[in-house]
């Protein structure tokens, strides 16, 4: 009986493998597509000969082969996960140690209202289809529906998901892009992480590049293994690694994040034979939370990511949360995975090339070869120009350009709610000398204008929704930010660019250092320095005094709890002295505190009285950003605005006293971006 069933299965999966080869062979034939999807005829902007290989499209019941003579990817059938890429005489750039669907893969971190934890989903697909396949073009699809049949007696993720992967003719690379789709009537969902994750050869690829400056020799998995864990898994201090010039150091995947605007093209270097593989990403029009969004790139594995939208240095606010019923669908990607390679093993050149590759790709951004219906090419899209001014009086009687302001499009909502943004798309620049800005490609839509100027407070928006059609050409003249204020300026700390990195930022112990990191302006980067709090003012707390203190060497970095011999974690208490030559009592005085990032923070202030029982001003608790734990400079943004009433304030010295009242914690805490007190407003 086993036999027999045996021979049927493989009599079945030789049916199977015969009808798949004539349907790629009447592609090939054909030239073409599935009368499902739009077709653009293919602009390469490497120039092709007519010696340049075809892209081949090969299929079999557990493997689609997609091929162009430069570069080979094998994808698993029907999961659509990545099991192999070949190229340049490497087999396989990826860990064939792991299962075939755990090398190359979408996945995504979701949970439905009412679970107990989140699942971990690899997005594995069920049905497989050829998009278009001729001798300049395969684009293929691996799908996952969701059955609303199913709702209730099946944990699976309520979402149709469609993996596309795309390769063209002479490229040394191949695209991938997916859409996310949650039809109307469906139930309740939170998607905390979308990406695409590669798992590298662990024998091959040991140097990392993700920056000019940020590029070295790394530490393998089995390293970190076989290191000391610190305060929290991610971080380690390699105690005995293959490379003894890394023993000591501290290595942990936070330590090489950067902002969406920045993450443009990072990955791995093999020795022999000399092969990059790299991450490029040529728009984050997909990504949540706007141009400063902080993320992870490429770490120690060897891992290379492309996240899409996430938590980190955010919270769970930079999730995806549908609501039930609500229809949402979006595009992340494509992404480019470039290979590149040369007879030399001087890697920076691979660095290089992979530079000059990424701004190619940017140059063609948005592609022409995507067939998905929901990926609108450049003459499918829009675009919005203007000019922006800063009027502030007590900065200059008329207003002045906006240079170098963030200017972005996103979904309607109120001032400063792009940071939180997580469901539509966004299109950012920023403003040339005189404030000029020209946002192009923007997608069909409805959208608010937003923007934040390095150098001024506060967030500006646009009063009107801007509804962007096919071809749109919308010149909104010249816009008036009016940023706040109520006073002329009596004292400031810090430079309003939502960030703390003006601040002192301390040297890490020598036990515990990133040499990468040394001597350079991403100190900030290196582990511990929450701690170095406690060593710098062991018995009292920092103490500024305005006129005489420096910001860059007086003011910490983060406003962190302090460590007692026991070990414990308790609230910290800062100073801020300062002079009024007057006060009018019956005036109102505005003190502004902007804050880079908060995790579990409650600031309470006080003035010319530390032991008040009631706080003259206090924020709510916030924040989860935990960028004082992963090395960030900052997180989401916040403005507090608190008045104060003269009579609390006296002529000649004063202290306003800062408290973060969260104690029991080495990261909870905030790091400040500005400070400054107004005076009562002033006739003109």
């Amino acid at each position: 009986m086993k036999n027999t069933i045996g021979w049927k299965r493989q009599l079945q999966h030789l049916v199977l493998w015969f009808f798949a080869v004539v349907f790629h062979l009447f592609l090939l034939v054909n030239g073409s597509r599935t009368d499902y999807f739009r077709h653009t005829p293919l602009r390469n902007s490497q120039k092709l000969s007519s010696t340049t290989p075809p892209v081949k499209l090969l299929i079999s019941s557990n493997y689609v082969v997609m091929d162009n003579g430069i570069v080979k990817v094998n994808l698993t059938n029907p999961t659509g996960s990545i099991a192999g890429v070949s190229y340049n005489g490497i087999d396989n750039v990826l860990e064939t140690d792991f299962k075939d669907t755990n090398r190359g893969y979408w996945d995504t971190v979701w949970e439905r209202p009412g679970d107990k934890d989140h699942t971990f989903d690899m997005l594995l697909g069920t049905k497989f289809r050829v998009i278009a396949s001729d001798k300049n073009k395969v684009e293929v699809s691996f799908t996952k529906t969701w059955n609303p049949s199913n709702n209730g007696t099946t944990h699976d993720l309520p979402l149709n998901i469609d993996k596309r992967f795309v390769m063209l003719r002479g490229s040394s690379g191949f695209y991938s892009y997916g859409i996310f789709e949650h039809l109307k009537g469906w139930p309740s969902l939170i998607l905390e992480e979308a990406r695409i994750a590669f798992k590298l050869k662990r024998t091959l690829f040991h140097y990392m590049a993700i920056s000019d400056d940020i590029q070295r020799m790394m530490p393998t998995d089995e390293d970190r293994s076989d290191g000391q864990i610190l305060d929290y898994r991610e971080a380690v201090r390699l105690t005995n690694p293959s490379n003894p010039k890394l023993k000591g150091e501290v290595d942990d995947k936070y330590q090489y994040s950067f902002e969406n605007k920045d993450i443009k093209v990072h990955g791995w270097v093999c020795n022999t034979p000399h092969v990059g593989f790299w991450v490029i990403t040529p728009s984050y029009e997909d990504r949540n939370g706007g141009p400063t969004k902080l993320d992870l790139t490429s770490h120690a594995g060897p891992t290379s990511l492309a996240i899409f939208f996430s938590g980190h240095y955010a919270g769970p606010e930079l999730g995806v949360k549908i609501k039930e019923g609500e229809p949402w669908k979006k595009v992340f990607g494509p992404v480019f995975f470039y290979l590149n390679s040369n007879s030399g093993n001087n890697h920076p050149t691979l660095w290089e090339d992979a530079k000059r590759q990424m701004e190619d790709e940017t140059a063609k951004w948005p592609y022409d070869f995507p067939e998905s219906i929901d990926y609108p090419h450049a003459n499918e899209r829009g675009t919005i120009r203007g000019q922006l001014f800063v009027r502030d009086r007590y900065i200059n009687k008329n207003p002045v350009y906006a240079k170098s302001a963030y200017i972005g499009l996103a979904l309607p909502g109120h001032v400063g709610s792009w940071q939180y943004e997580t469901k539509g798309y966004q299109f950012w620049i920023q403003t040339d000398e005189t404030g000029h800005f020209n946002i192009t490609s923007v997608r069909p839509g409805t959208y608010n204008l937003y923007s934040w100027v390095p150098g001024i407070i506060g967030d500006y928006k646009y009063n009107y929704d801007i509804i962007v059609k096919q071809g749109s050409d919308i010149n909104l003249g010249n816009l008036i930010y009016d940023p706040p204020r109520y006073g002329p300026t009596l004292w400031e700390i810090g430079i309003p660019d939502r960030s703390a990195g003006e601040f002192f930022v301390p040297d890490p112990l020598p036990a515990l250092t990133n040499q990468l990191f040394n001597n350079t302006t991403q100190k900030f980067r290196q582990y511990g320095l929450w701690d170095r709090y406690t060593d710098l003012y062991p018995n009292k707390d920092l103490a500024y005094k305005v006129g005489v203190s420096d910001y860059s060497k007086d003011w910490f970095f983060a406003h962190v709890t302090r460590r007692t011999r026991s070990k414990n974690y308790i609230p910290t208490t800062w100073q801020i002295s300062f002079k009024l030559p007057s006060v009018d009592p019956k005036g109102t005085y505005t003190l502004r505190v902007a804050l880079a990032s908060a995790t579990y923070s409650h600031l309470q202030g006080r003035i010319n009285n530390p032991s008040r029982t009631m706080p003259h001003f206090e924020t709510p608790s916030i924040g989860r950003s935990n960028a004082i734990a992963r090395h960030g400079i900052h997180g989401l943004y916040w403005l507090f605005n608190f008045k104060i009433q003269g009579l609390h304030l006296q002529k000649g010295e004063n202290t306003i006293y800062l408290k973060q009242i969260k104690g029991g914690n080495p990261f909870y805490g905030h790091q400040y971006d500005y400070i400054r007190l107004e005076g009562p407003p002033q006739q003109n």
